[in-house]
């Protein structure tokens, strides 16, 4: 009875681990002869650019904690026979717990041998592919701070917080009372990329930006980070000559001439400027040589948009390095089942260590026009 009863579980398992397997019969185009697989097919994916916005850091446990610590309040000046004043040292206690990522893909040993395309061939390649993928929407996901599911994976919320000037607590990676009462690291009201949004982030950053301690921080940004939907007007935004009239949008007159991305309204008005005048129609764009570089995250969700430093705030913490295997042969699935399986693996993990370098935009909420 004992081994009727391991034979009745075996065969179960058994049915089910084979039924996971890619088979000819389910894959049947593949066996075609005469059809080509395609340089550019569908499984390829573009290179990770998390590497153009994301701080790197090394890991060789399984967490790391960050402490950077903020300047101290500033020299000021003593009085005769006053005490000196006490600086303060106050810095973030930040814990990056590295996670594991991985994918398993098996195939039945026929469909391997009979493949006429090579795209079975060269699953490994595509399982690298895919791990770039997930660190790319990983990476994404975390940039917003809140929780995103997004091609089926779910990114968890940022776990980071920090305090304001009044040292009060802040949970969450943007705040719109960083700083002040109602001035913060994103914007009041999240609005469609334009120059005057631009340039209000820009403002922020450089002019606004202080410690819990109140001192100011100098900030030098680098990098506007936007989605796909972004790209030509990012493009605009920091392309040398002078402000082309809106793409799309009637001028109603020189004097009325809108910024980019922004609609004409009357002179002066918040959108629209005096042709002439900076931000205006025809006058030259100040951020083309200011050394800022543009980066589309095609993982993002659509119409975000950022301004920051890319050696700060965010960090890409790696563990293990991408590693892509195949199951040993005549063991496991391949000698009961006939199957060759695959497996790709990797640890790290992605999150925000400091969160006052960088100025939110838009966070996806405020669409544009197509």
């Amino acid at each position: 009875r004992r081994g009727l009863s391991i034979w009745w579980y075996e065969t179960r398992h058994a049915a089910r681990r084979v039924r996971e397997a890619n088979s000819e019969t389910t894959l049947g185009f593949l066996l075609r002869k005469g059809v080509n697989a395609l340089a550019n097919d569908w499984y390829n994916r573009q290179e990770t650019v998390w590497r153009e916005y994301c701080a790197t850091s090394s890991s060789d446990g399984v967490a790391e904690w960050y402490a950077p610590l903020y300047s101290s309040v500033i020299a000021n000046r003593v009085q005769r026979g006053q005490r000196f004043p006490e600086g303060r040292i106050i810095g973030e206690d930040i814990q990056l717990v590295n996670q594991k990522f991985g994918l398993i893909e098996s195939i039945e040993r026929e469909l391997f041998d009979d493949d006429q395309t090579g795209q079975i061939n060269q699953r490994m390649e595509r399982l690298g592919g895919s791990m770039g993928t997930t660190e790319s929407v990983w990476a994404a996901g975390r940039f917003l701070g809140a929780a995103l599911t997004a091609y089926g994976i779910t990114v968890p919320a940022s776990n980071y917080t920090t305090t304001d000037i009044n040292g009060t607590s802040v949970t969450g990676v943007w705040s719109t009372s960083l700083y002040g009462t109602s001035s913060g690291n994103r914007a009041q009201t999240y609005r469609p990329l334009n120059m005057g949004e631009f340039k209000g982030a820009y403002q922020a950053l450089v002019g606004l930006s202080v410690d819990p301690t109140n001192q100011k921080i100098i900030n030098r940004p680098n990098t506007l980070l936007v989605s796909a939907m972004d790209t030509v007007n990012g493009k605009l935004l920091l392309a040398p000559g002078g402000y082309p009239a809106v793409m799309g949008q009637s001028q109603a007159s020189a004097a009325n001439a809108p910024v980019i991305g922004g609609t004409v309204s009357a002179a002066g008005a918040n959108q629209g400027v005096l042709a002439g005048y900076p931000g205006g129609f025809g006058s030259p764009n100040p951020f083309s040589d200011m050394g800022i570089k543009l980066v589309t995250e095609n993982y993002l969700t659509a119409w975000t948009a950022a301004l920051g430093d890319s050696r700060k705030g965010l960090v890409f913490q790696e563990r293990d390095p991408l590693e892509v295997v195949q199951e040993g042969i005549n063991t496991g699935s391949y000698f009961n089942f006939d199957s060759i399986a695959f497996r790709s693996r990797r640890r790290f993990e992605c999150d925000w260590v400091g969160n006052r370098n960088w100025f939110l935009i838009n966070d996806g909420t405020a669409s544009g026009a197509l």
